[in-house]
């Protein structure tokens, strides 16, 4: 896989690791991460990156896990 598209908001950069795994976040999309930023999943953000850049090329993004309620609701 890519690099994790993880954000160190406190550091303000980009995580180094290889992703590995696919995870959606409160925007809707999909981005790729780390095992550690997907064991974060309630304090991780994320972003998408300009290829293997530290440059940004969407803003910050809530990583939050979708909770058993929300799913069922999505489903109907």
């Amino acid at each position: 896989m890519e690099r994790c598209e993880g954000y160190f908001r406190l550091e303000n950069r980009r995580c180094d690791r290889t992703a590995t795994r696919d995870v959606r976040a409160t925007d809707g999309q999909y981005y790729q991460v780390c095992e550690h930023h997907a064991r974060q999943a309630w304090t991780a953000s994320v972003a998408h990156w300009n290829g293997q850049s530290d440059i940004r090329s969407s803003a910050p993004t809530p990583l939050r896990p979708v909770r058993p309620q929300d799913r069922a609701l999505a489903l109907r």
